[in-house]
């Protein structure tokens, strides 16, 4: 009987996903801290967002064949060097797309719209004084600018365009190439920040989009914009972001993603009434934590010498 590979696995994946890998693997249990210790045994290594690829761990790892990424992101992977050794990628980069558009337009709608829910008896003097209250905007009146129209962003725009927002989008690839069959504005980014009441990011980590929401960027969107980040936290530039906050120019924000992850104690956004922050949550659903804990069959599929389902592409690293 031939000998089972070995797969290194640093990050939490779902029961099933580790299930499989132990009926066809020798598994590794490891962590961030501590993949440099067992690289070298690895045929395989599964990570999710805190683990770093990078050259001196690759040179650790004679006999490495498969990086797999539970996830949708390659910006802790340095694919490049993986691939000049011979180390195929593999992602999921659907995975979690429904997740995070869920997670968006529930916060389109929180931003605009206040409710006052009560679970104790009230008073008809409270009961008609709260129905008197106004809040918050028709989001039939926003214009919505997406940076990225990619799985998500095309989703989102879809959507807003069935809530009647305008949508505004800007993407590095040309409009035929992206999965839009619904009204959209394609401008530049400068124009989409101009434009937009809101503006929601959807780009991976990149050298080009690396805190390219900074100071200048906000400088030129509409005053009491506001803005969305469930993308990557790298993409931000924080404490310009806190002082928009704290000025008005930006009236409201919902940020998923930060830079570094946890936040230290000085973070920018703490203790900010107009700031939403959730801990890297988007993609926290059952579903899509197991659809990405998944790619362990195409980690389990390039050691085996098969084609893999989801190789990184060119373009998103």
């Amino acid at each position: 009987m031939p000998e089972k590979p070995t797969v290194l696995v640093t990050e939490q994946l779902q029961t099933p996903a580790m299930d499989y890998l132990h009926e066809h693997a020798e598994v590794i249990e490891a962590t961030p801290e501590t993949v440099a210790d067992h690289i070298g045994q690895a045929d395989g290594l599964v990570v999710r967002t805190y683990t770093i690829v990078h050259d001196e761990l690759l040179d650790k790892a004679p006999t490495l064949k498969v990086v797999g990424r539970a996830g949708v992101a390659l910006d802790n992977i340095d694919v490049p060097a993986c691939r000049a050794r011979g180390v195929e990628v593999v992602h999921t980069p659907a995975a979690n797309t429904l997740a995070v558009v869920d997670y968006v337009t529930y916060h389109l709608v929180a931003m605009n719209r206040r409710f006052w829910p009560f679970s104790q008896a009230m008073s008809g003097e409270e009961f008609h004084a709260t129905r008197k209250q106004t809040y918050g905007r028709f989001l039939a009146d926003c214009t919505l600018g997406i940076i990225g129209v990619g799985r998500i962003g095309s989703r989102v725009g879809r959507i807003a365009q069935a809530m009647r927002m305008r949508v505004w989008g800007n993407d590095i690839l040309p409009p035929e190439a992206l999965d839009v069959d619904y009204p959209i504005e394609w401008a530049s980014f400068d124009e989409v920040l101009a434009a937009s009441d809101i503006v929601t990011i959807h780009v991976p980590l990149t050298d080009e989009t690396r805190r390219f929401i900074d100071a200048a960027a906000i400088a030129k969107m509409t005053d009491g914009v506001q803005f969305i980040n469930a993308a990557r936290g790298g993409c931000v530039d924080y404490d310009a972001l806190g002082e928009a906050l704290r000025s008005g120019k930006v009236a409201d924000a919902v940020i998923d993603c930060h830079h570094p992850e946890p936040p230290p104690v000085d973070y920018a956004l703490l203790g900010l009434d107009n700031a939403t922050l959730t801990p890297h949550v988007a993609a926290c659903v059952p579903k899509a934590k197991l659809n990405m804990s998944m790619v362990v069959t195409d980690v389990l599929a390039v050691i085996d010498g098969r084609q893999p389902e989801y190789p990184a592409a060119e373009g998103t690293f």
